[in-house]
């Protein structure tokens, strides 16, 4: 009896592992290109769970570009962006997710070779069909083209985590130069968006209709026509700890908010062009709180000032605050933005509970 006891309690357990739990079992380290050759071949044969490790080398899509249906599967570099580079065929997105998928795409370069004309209508580098909800993560975005997303385009009833990332010398053509997202819940946070290009509308970030949350985010020499950096088209995002400077647009230079329930928190926007903030058709609840605003927009109101930020280095780059400066201590008393290191939070970038950005410029705040 003992035995058929032991037997049935074998079999048993292996039905609870191969059926109940299987894809913790059957998940898997893919390696690329010591088991398949390209990256299109491994995801191709991913079961979901794996784990695609991704060697350092140029990998150029030559037929066609990538899509990914995985709703659980990890795409990732061994070695980082700086050694391993995703180069995708134009016309279409470089990387498309479709929209039942939580992949995680950690740790290239990601650009497009643009051979003809094409150019692709939703994304240049990422798009995020509706319904997605991928992490897209320490890569650098570079040199892309779109219609709207010139890097990621984000659509309806998506909800992508953008974290970590340099996306530089995007274009647009008409909105979203870095990023474009329309009813998208996306939350961007921790990014370099710099030189990236709009036809219309946000150089850097376009929001149209939607509820993002974008924190703590360097955003640096982006031009569009309507908001250089950010343009809020009726929107609902949150918008806090952003150093936004140098960007350029007839209206709006750093920020442009038509219409929409914005709110705008412990911002640094210095030296923008023609000026640092255009409203349209805002209430009270949209008027920025706490924030440095270089042309006065609201100073002296909600805590708001107009101050030399005294950064460390902004001609290369380092927006770190120097010792001294206005910025700090100045943002919302209110434990929802306090940063780890004191109990006021720091205008800019650097302040609130996500500052990690600075360890990819060589801050030390």
């Amino acid at each position: 009896m003992k035995h058929v006891f032991l037997k049935k309690l074998y079999l048993c357990c292996l039905f609870f592992l191969f059926s109940a739990d299987h894809s913790i079992v059957l998940a898997d380290i893919v390696p690329v290109p010591h088991r398949y050759g390209t990256i299109q071949e491994a995801v191709r044969n991913a079961a979901e769970g794996d784990t695609i490790t991704v060697a350092p080398g140029t990998y150029q899509f030559y037929y066609d570009n990538l899509t990914i249906i995985h709703a659980s599967l990890i795409l990732k570099s061994s070695q980082g962006a700086d050694h391993t580079r995703i180069v995708g065929k134009s016309g279409r997105p470089v990387i498309t997710i479709a929209g039942t998928s939580r992949v995680v795409i950690d740790g290239f370069t990601i650009t497009s070779k643009h051979i003809d004309q094409k150019i692709s209508r939703n994304g240049g580098a990422i798009y995020c069909k509706s319904g997605s909800a991928p992490v897209i993560k320490n890569n650098v975005i570079i040199d892309n083209v779109s219609i709207s997303g010139g890097a990621i385009y984000c659509d309806t009833r998506s909800s992508p985590t953008i974290s970590d990332n340099t996306i530089k010398g995007n274009k647009a053509s008409v909105a979203g130069g870095g990023i474009f997202s329309v009813h998208s819940t996306a939350t961007i946070i921790r990014n370099i968006l710099v030189e990236n290009e709009a036809g219309n509308s946000g150089g850097a970030i376009d929001c149209n209709r939607d509820s993002s949350s974008i924190s703590n985010n360097i955003i640096w020499r982006n031009q569009a026509r309507f908001g250089g950096g950010i343009s809020c088209d009726r929107a609902a995002s949150i918008i806090a700890n952003n150093t936004l400077v140098a960007n350029e647009a007839e209206y709006g230079g750093g920020i442009m908010v038509d219409r929409g329930s914005v709110r705008l928190t412990n911002l640094i926007l210095w030296q923008n062009r023609t000026e640092d903030l255009y409203m349209k058709e805002t209430g009270p609840s949209a008027r920025p709180v706490f924030s440095n605003i270089q042309d006065g927009s609201f100073k002296g109101m909600n805590g708001n000032i107009a101050v030399d930020p005294l950064f460390v280095d902004q001609l290369h780059g380092d927006f770190n605050l120097q010792e001294g400066s206005p910025c700090k201590g100045a943002g919302v008393f209110d434990p929802f933005y306090m940063d780890e290191k004191s109990n006021w939070n720091d205008m800019g970038a650097y302040g609130g509970a996500h500052t990690s950005v600075e360890e990819r410029i060589g801050g030390n705040n």
